[in-house]
């Protein structure tokens, strides 16, 4: 198809013996590549450019062979910078491919070369070149990459698409996916490698944090190590990690003793996270400055605080 660049995945295993692929299995699959690419595009361009993707009519014989025929279409925004030419648009998509892993010259970084390279192990750190490149650091390993490879490592919905590319791996008898053109792979991956290519767990970010002096009763108490308390100020529940060990060792010998009605006022560290799921807060009690005991007798001025004789 004139303006489009193709590319071919494969998916191999004894279960595809007669080169047939459950449905069900197949179309999640395809979906995932379709995705994979737009959020490569995005993450490249943002919204000046946006990806098409086709099945080309025939599937292979051979293992499971699917092949894809994909452009960069520039969108009207973009016009200007590329002068709306064809030859760029089909160069884009070419290029980000080559950036995926999935086309190009062998022995090139690309993302999937560099998630096999990985191997789930955590990056130490990276280091920024004058040229245009980076240097990936785990431990005393370096591995030399593009930045835009690098912007793809680290866009959570390419790297999700690319985990879900890679779905089929997971069904007994389908230990191998491929990429590249029809005559060569790029890259191929096999079942046991998928784990390097999960998503990794999003990370909390910190927000603030404060420290302040609270006043709280207590709604329940745990007296296992690391488990929190169930505290009041008065509007709303909370949890509460007490740290304040004095205090701990009081209550673990019976020193302190509670009931109803009793107040703790505390110096508390307030932390807050943005998560994937919003804004989280974290107690931590620090100390508790006095333990006010509930009250018994009724509070008549001139006798508070006094001892009779």
């Amino acid at each position: 198809m004139e303006g489009m660049t193709q590319f071919r995945i494969t998916y191999d295993g004894p279960a595809l013996a007669r080169h047939e692929m459950d449905a069900r299995e197949l179309a999640p699959a395809l979906l995932a590549m379709a995705d994979l690419l737009d959020a490569s595009v995005k993450a490249l361009h943002g919204d000046k450019a946006k990806a098409k993707i086709n099945v080309v009519g025939s599937f292979k014989t051979g293992s499971f062979n699917v092949d894809f025929n994909t452009m960069v279409s520039l969108l009207k925004v973009a016009r200007d910078m590329f002068a709306g030419d064809t030859a760029t648009a089909v160069t884009q998509a070419a290029g980000i491919l080559t950036l995926l892993g999935i086309m190009g010259k062998k022995g090139y970084n690309g993302l999937a070369q560099v998630l096999k390279w990985l191997r789930g192990r955590r990056i130490t750190s990276v280091t920024l070149l004058e040229n245009g490149r980076a240097v990936i650091l785990v431990d005393a390993d370096r591995l030399e990459v593009e930045l835009q490879v690098l912007a793809l490592l680290r866009d959570v919905a390419v790297r999700e698409a690319f985990h879900e590319v890679l779905a089929p791996l997971e069904r007994p008898g389908i230990d191998s996916f491929a990429a590249g053109s029809d005559v060569d792979f790029s890259v191929v991956i096999y079942d046991s490698e998928r784990a390097y290519f999960s998503p990794p767990a999003g990370e909390d970010e910190l927000i603030l944090e404060d420290e302040r002096k609270m006043a709280f009763s207590i709604v329940s108490l745990a007296f296992k190590d690391d488990n929190k308390w169930r505290l009041s100020d008065g509007n709303s529940t909370i949890s509460a990690k007490i740290t304040d060990a004095d205090f701990l060792a009081e209550v673990n010998t019976s020193e302190r003793s509670f009931s109803k009605g009793d107040v703790l006022v505390c110096r508390v560290k307030v932390t807050q996270w943005q998560s994937e799921s919003g804004a989280k807060t974290d107690y931590e009690v620090i100390e508790v400055l006095e333990h006010r005991k509930g009250a018994r007798q009724i509070s008549i001025p001139g006798l508070d605080g006094r001892t009779e004789r």
